[in-house]
């Protein structure tokens, strides 16, 4: 992490139906040959990622960094090398992972989560939208209302002499729209994003430096995280065992309590993204292994969660 968020915000749900993001990538995928980008980000190994997947990555100096070893306090950035199963982890940048899902309209790992993730962990900012209702679309309108955040884009902030910078987030039109966490600039006409639910879990967009801003369909804004308090996790009746007494990934737990505004009885000190929970007969979550690989959620919350290879 860059610094030590809540203790709660380590840690998704799933839910029957997601408003989510729009299906497609409108966008080219990135060479994943390390060093393509060394202009812009580090490449290193991530602990994150299954050991099927051969973590590590390449350095700025050009040499391999092991799994294990990751560290993104930095601003490191790396990118899974293989293939990418539902669940796994695709990318990560400022110690936030993306996790892999064939395009979609429902599922767990949409768009909009990625995004409020990574403003609540890297930037301890507020969310932006409530992923089961909202559109990825309405970010935009919705951070324009928050001092947290400034947008940038036609009908808001003017664009001439700004430009996106990492942890920014890529705004898409349309519905449900769309929405990435921008890495940085791969040259001077290419940005570098992250993102779920759209295709490979990093690709690049085209900008165009005369209009200062995106040169691909669908661009609605950019939104920047400015100088906020903390988020904090909210308050609310208790979550109770979403998921019955089968067994739930740490991520579910926090992204439930933050989509409804309650609060789960988790360990003290919070619950971890890749650990699977149990939840015993008074609410309370438990521990009950760390996933070598990932933890996954697939579908509704009955379905609960399981370690992935």
């Amino acid at each position: 992490m860059k610094s030590a968020p809540p203790s709660v915000l380590r840690l998704a749900v799933t839910a029957l139906v997601l408003a989510g993001c729009s299906g497609g990538s409108p966008s080219r995928e990135v060479t994943r040959d390390s060093g393509t980008d060394t202009g812009v980000v580090r490449v290193v190994g991530n602990a994150d990622a299954s050991a099927s997947d051969g973590a590590s990555g390449q350095d700025e100096d050009g040499g391999v960094s092991e799994a294990g070893s990751f560290d993104s306090s930095d601003g490191a950035f790396w990118v899974n090398p293989g293939s990418c199963n539902v669940g796994e982890v695709g990318a990560t940048f400022l110690g936030v992972p993306a996790y892999c899902q064939p395009t979609s309209s429902d599922g767990y790992y949409q768009c909009d989560e990625l995004a409020n993730r990574f403003e609540r962990d890297a930037l301890q900012h507020p969310d932006l939208d409530n992923v089961v209702t909202d559109d990825a679309s309405s970010i935009c309108q919705r951070a324009s209302t928050m001092p947290a955040y400034s947008v940038w884009g036609p009908g808001y902030g003017a664009t001439a002499g700004h430009e996106p910078v990492g942890g920014d987030l890529i705004v898409y039109s349309g519905t449900p729209g769309h929405v990435a966490v921008i890495v940085g600039f791969a040259d001077a006409t290419d940005v570098t994003i992250m993102q779920q639910n759209a295709g490979p879990s990093v690709v690049t967009v085209g900008w165009d430096p005369g209009a200062s801003f995106f040169a691909v369909e669908g661009a609605e804004c950019w939104v920047h995280a400015e100088a906020a308090a903390p988020a904090e996790p909210p308050a609310g009746p208790p979550c109770g065992c979403f998921a019955g007494n089968t067994s739930t990934c740490g991520l579910a737990i926090v992204d439930h309590q933050w989509w409804y505004g309650c609060t789960p009885q988790v360990p003290e000190g919070g619950v971890e993204y890749g650990s699977l929970y149990g939840c015993d007969d008074a609410g309370v979550f438990t521990k009950q292994e760390d996933c070598p690989g990932s933890c996954i959620t697939l579908d509704v919350f009955d379905a609960g969660g399981y370690c992935g290879d």
